[in-house]
């Protein structure tokens, strides 16, 4: 097969190929090859394609769930469930005092057998937190953990009064193709995106992910929303990358479904109002299993752009290669014959993005010095957890006379208002004096099921709660 002209590192590739010892195979032994390849991959098309967005999203976690639980101990997931906060009273919100807990910059390293096979081995840690972010991102997120390439820093987020776990976050290095977050900026990607551009002071909200019930109960995707843009998130990632942080954009996990809403809706002036929506044209993700067949029948069939994908390197030592797996994905496809139309999953986000400093863009699109940058608002941990806590309405239930008028003092309208304005505080008034406090959540709160149950079961009893 032949390789379109590209610009790339001729000697680097040339040593690495000579280091792989690739098998002679005949022309009848790759044909086969990749009849073999191309079926599976057209096998798991067919199951992809007829999913709607929330059939799909549970086929993945119940392959990861599969394949996950067996390398696990089962004391430990049970210790880092014990530690999830609960509920006791509907004022507790008042109580709650988050704290980030950086959990380190690594939690596993790939490595390879005698035989040149890649996987992954877990470096045993004194410290438990590691461990447990990895645990809670598998089982409390509906997405798969995936993990990212490039830059990442994680925390978990706990209640520093009860040391009980509130959620998990995780920001990586920022996409490049984003394009409603790249014309808020006003970035031309020519002249912006070359060597010495400013995409590294971004970063991407890639796991914001709040436990149950805080979450549903408390807005807790809104707390940790809004700790991603935290003077300790900050500081860190300007020790760690050498790079002031000037933003931190993100994509909705559902775009336009499950009514609209995002857990970063309705957080003015620290969120800006969606920016837009993503394309869309992304493929459909495999399974692991067919995604490493079809790695393994590109580095043989295709080795150049197996190289560019998954060896080649930039000048911070990360891949080279954005969003990577992706495009060999969408290459694999499409070198095996598929159509547009076999593949591409249709599906949209939201784009949202929190502008840390008053004059950032300007800063990105380098009309002005660091020296000049003007923070946007307090960001201290305890001027987002006040904001969670009461919004812009402050510790009240009242809303102004002028929002009144506004609202025709439509009764239903007002009480939407409050629950928009007074946040946490705007939603515990909304419940009926009666309210049952909720501490045992539904079946898609915690996804270690998945790994006892068939498919068909796993779809009866998850599928009408993915995505909550």
């Amino acid at each position: 097969m032949a390789t379109s002209k590209i610009e790339y590192d001729k000697a680097a590739y040339n040593d690495w190929y000579k280091s792989q010892n690739f098998e002679k195979y005949s022309k009848e032994s790759l044909l086969k090859m990749d009849d073999e390849i191309r079926s599976k991959v057209e096998k798991e098309l067919k199951t992809l394609i007829v999913m709607d967005p929330t059939e799909y999203m549970l086929y993945h976690k119940y392959a990861e769930i599969q394949e996950w639980l067996p390398t696990q101990s089962m004391s430990h997931i049970n210790w880092v469930k014990r530690l999830i906060w609960k509920m006791n009273d509907k004022s507790d919100f008042r109580r709650i005092e988050p704290e980030l807990i950086y959990v380190g910059n690594e939690i596993e390293v790939k490595t390879k057998n005698i035989w040149g096979q890649e996987s992954t081995v877990e470096l045993e840690n004194r410290e438990p937190l590691m461990k447990h972010w990895a645990i809670m991102r598998t089982l409390i997120s509906s997405g798969r953990n995936d993990g990212t390439i490039g830059r990442q820093i994680r925390f978990i987020v706990r209640d520093k009064n009860t040391k009980k776990y509130l959620g998990v976050i995780c920001l990586s290095s920022s996409m490049a193709m984003l394009k409603p977050r790249n014309d808020a900026i006003g970035w031309d990607i020519e002249k912006n995106f070359q060597k010495g551009g400013k995409l590294g002071c971004l970063a991407n909200g890639q796991s914001i992910i709040p436990t149950q019930p805080f979450g549903s109960a408390y807005l807790g995707g809104k707390l940790l929303s809004l700790l991603c843009l935290s003077d300790v998130v900050q500081n860190k990632w300007k020790e760690l990358y050498k790079e002031t942080l000037i933003q931190v954009d993100t994509t909705s996990l559902w775009g336009e479904m499950k009514g609209g809403q995002s857990q970063y809706d309705n957080l003015n002036p620290y969120w800006e109002s969606k920016l837009g929506d993503t394309t869309g044209q992304t493929p459909l993700k495999p399974r692991d299993e067919v995604f490493f067949a079809m790695r393994e029948w590109m580095k043989i069939r295709e080795p150049l752009e197996y190289w560019r994908h998954f060896i080649e390197k930039g000048d911070s030592g990360n891949l080279r290669m954005r969003e990577h797996k992706t495009r060999a994905i969408n290459f694999c496809y499409r070198k095996l014959g598929f159509k547009s139309s076999d593949f591409i999953s249709e599906q949209k986000r939201g784009v949202y993005r929190a502008p840390l400093y008053k004059n950032g863009d300007q800063f990105l699109r380098d009309e002005i010095t660091e020296d000049k940058l003007i923070p946007a608002h307090d960001f201290s941990v305890e001027a987002l957890t006040e904001f969670w806590r009461f919004g812009s309405m402050g510790d009240t239930t009242k809303l102004d006379k002028e929002t009144l008028e506004k609202l025709g003092n439509n009764e239903k309208k007002i009480k939407m208002k409050k629950r928009m304005k007074g946040m946490v505080k705007g939603q515990v008034d909304s419940w009926s004096p009666d309210k049952v406090i909720q501490n045992q959540g539904s079946a898609s709160d915690w996804f270690l099921e998945l790994g006892s149950l068939t498919w068909q079961e796993s779809k009866k009893k998850f599928l009408d709660q993915v995505g909550r």
